[in-house]
């Protein structure tokens, strides 16, 4: 019993070793005939432009979106600046501290939006 269990797993290794063998002769073969045939068509040169140029494309658009986050964070923070400090210059003119308070938690918090509130208020900063 112990002798047909050797022989099948002898022609197992057999069998395996020659499938392997040849899909490794096959294998070597298609990558030779690729490398030889000249019919592919196939220029290299023109390949490797084509992703220079996405290369190029996607840097350029890198550039251009940072450049436009920069400008944007920048005009944040001076607006938001001169949004804090005209809400201090305020408090020279209203009466309600009430207002001037308001004014300056929004102008240190939201920046910006300041010139908001700054606009619709009514009786603010000697309007």
């Amino acid at each position: 019993m112990n002798s047909e269990l050797n022989s099948t797993n002898l022609e197992n290794v057999v069998n395996d070793n020659i499938i392997l063998k040849n899909e490794n002769e096959e294998i070597e073969r298609a990558v030779i005939n690729t490398l030889n045939n000249k019919k592919s068509g196939i220029n290299w040169s023109k390949i490797d432009d084509k992703n220079d140029d996405k290369f190029k494309n996607n840097e350029n658009k890198f550039q251009i979106m940072s450049l436009f986050v920069f400008v944007f964070t920048l005009l944040w923070f001076l607006t938001g600046l001169f949004g804090w400090l005209m809400s201090i210059y305020c408090f020279n003119y209203n009466k309600t501290k009430i207002q001037n308070v308001v004014g300056i938690l929004i102008a240190t918090f939201l920046g910006p939006f300041y010139w908001l509130y700054y606009i619709y208020m009514q009786n603010y900063c000697g309007k």
